[in-house]
């Protein structure tokens, strides 16, 4: 049987390599018994297995272990996109989170905060804020120590955060700066805030475990706040930035989570989930114990809160052993 061009039809020499009409290279003997062969791709059939035990078992355990990574942090999605706006009843038992090693976590904190000082300076927009504010800051100072403290000053004051202690007071000022770049660089950032705020209310339904664990979290949080600034209402913005953010933490699964479930490596994810809504609502107390005259009442209703969260927790757990 003679050879024919693919291409134009034309008759070929048996040793022909391409055809002298059109240019075509010419088929291989095991191609040439299927006009048209060349351009079609061989497609091998896909043996469906059936969905036994094992395969559930094997898809299910992808699918925990994709989850899991995206979580963790370790996806370029995820690094993208910041904490992940899921709601809690949908996030995964994270359980084992606590796992990792304290020191680990810290360090990985610093990395991931010397990273924010270079997006800082490589961002246009957060450079412009960071010295827009050091400036007000600044002018402040200079202003308090004059005396000129008019309210329109006092309110930019407690707008920016300018008072408080030189440690103390410029992490509590860094919390606000970091609420302010939130703001300006996340669109999602509100609706973040406002999900965190609906994540509190089913924890309020969790039997003394959760109440113990929310005790704990708001003492810390009170503590806290109290050492980076002290209880005046001129100093509440840095509790309504640490709230703010705390609150968007309950999202997701960034540093606070890991560093909480570090720190308690037997609670499982509800238990975490639990203290750091008590540490959310750490920060919204401050505001109010900040009404009270005296600038240490944080320390106090703090230390009291987590003395109350420790005995409760004593209490569920000389339940368990009695009832074994």
């Amino acid at each position: 049987m003679g050879k024919f061009c693919t291409g134009c039809g034309e008759p070929l020499e048996e040793a022909a390599r391409f055809c002298t009409k059109c240019g075509a290279s010419v088929l291989s003997s095991s191609n040439e018994a299927e006009p048209g062969n060349a351009k079609r791709k061989q497609i091998k059939p896909v043996k469906v297995a059936s969905t036994g035990t094992h395969e559930l078992t094997g898809l299910k355990s992808a699918a925990g272990s994709y989850v899991k990574k995206s979580l963790l942090g370790e996806s370029t999605a995820y690094k993208t996109a910041g904490e992940l706006a899921l709601p809690l009843e949908l996030v995964p038992d994270m359980g084992d989170l606590g796992g990792e090693k304290l020191i680990y976590v810290i360090k990985n904190g610093f990395s991931g905060l010397l990273k924010g000082f270079k997006r800082t300076i490589t961002n246009k927009k957060l450079l412009v804020l960071a010295i827009a504010v050091s400036i007000v800051w600044l002018l402040l100072y200079v202003l308090a120590v004059l005396d000129i403290s008019p309210l329109p000053l006092r309110l930019l004051s407690w707008l920016s955060a300018a008072g408080g202690s030189i440690i103390g007071g410029s992490v509590g000022k860094g919390l606000v700066v970091a609420m302010m770049a939130q703001l300006l660089t996340d669109k999602h950032m509100l609706k973040s805030v406002t999900g965190g705020i609906r994540q509190l209310i089913p924890m309020f339904k969790g039997g003394i475990k959760a109440y113990s664990s929310l005790l704990l979290g708001a003492g810390a949080g009170l503590i806290v706040s109290n050492m980076m600034v002290t209880s005046n209402l001129q100093n509440t913005m840095v509790s309504i930035a640490g709230f703010a953010l705390s609150a968007k933490a309950l999202m997701g699964n960034g540093l606070l989570r890991r560093l909480t479930s570090s720190l308690m490596p037997k609670n499982g994810n509800a238990g975490v989930s639990s203290v750091m809504g008590g540490w959310t609502l750490g920060f919204a107390l401050y505001i109010l114990v900040s009404l009270i005259p005296g600038g240490h009442n944080g320390y106090i209703f703090g230390a009291v809160l987590f003395i109350v969260g420790i005995i409760l927790m004593i209490l569920k757990n000389n339940k368990k052993v009695a009832a074994l």
